[in-house]
């Protein structure tokens, strides 16, 4: 009887594990609203930035009312220059000296411009395409500078990168 069991028992074990899956599965992407509240929250990171054939580091914060501040440290020109932004106005502080513009002067193309555009797109729950790549969420939408794609954890939904190709713009954020 024993002998008869086993082969049932061994097939039931197989088809519970072919059915289960090996591995871990891939979650399915957050919805629109989820996605704009973790992309709305203030946030420090440290942005790591290349365009083009240029390389700089600064400090990126983001206010709770929704202002960003960039302030360098590489490359070291630009050591200690703060730009700050919201849907307004430009700021740029750096040896003492303040200018202000209204952000509709500053060129779509601009760096500090361009990471703030994508990120307030992000937050906005119509016009993106989310999805997940490994253990990233992913958001695509476009700006005026082009289109492009952050990618924010899956677990605490921090930035992680963003890129926009036709900017030559890639940027990782970090802790």
């Amino acid at each position: 009887m024993n002998q008869k069991l086993f082969p049932k028992l061994a097939a039931a074990l197989l088809a519970a594990a072919l059915f289960s899956g090996c591995g871990q599965r891939e979650a399915a992407p957050p919805s629109p609203e989820e996605v704009s509240a973790a992309v709305s929250r203030p946030f420090d990171a440290v942005a790591d930035i290349q365009m083009g054939g240029i390389s700089a580091t600064a400090d990126l914060n983001k206010t709770e009312d929704g202002v960003f501040s960039f302030t360098f440290h590489e490359p070291a020109a630009l050591n200690g220059m703060v730009v700050t932004m919201d849907e307004e106005k430009i700021g740029l502080s750096y040896l003492g000296l303040h200018i202000e513009a209204d952000s509709e002067d500053v060129l779509d193309s601009a760096v500090t411009k361009s990471i703030v555009a994508a990120v307030n797109k992000a937050a906005q729950p119509n016009g993106i395409t989310i999805g997940t790549e490994g253990s990233a969420i992913t958001v695509s939408g476009e700006t005026e500078a082009g289109e492009f794609t952050l990618t924010l954890d899956q677990k605490n939904q921090s930035l992680l990168t963003l890129s926009i190709p036709n900017l030559d713009l890639e940027c990782h954020f970090g802790g």
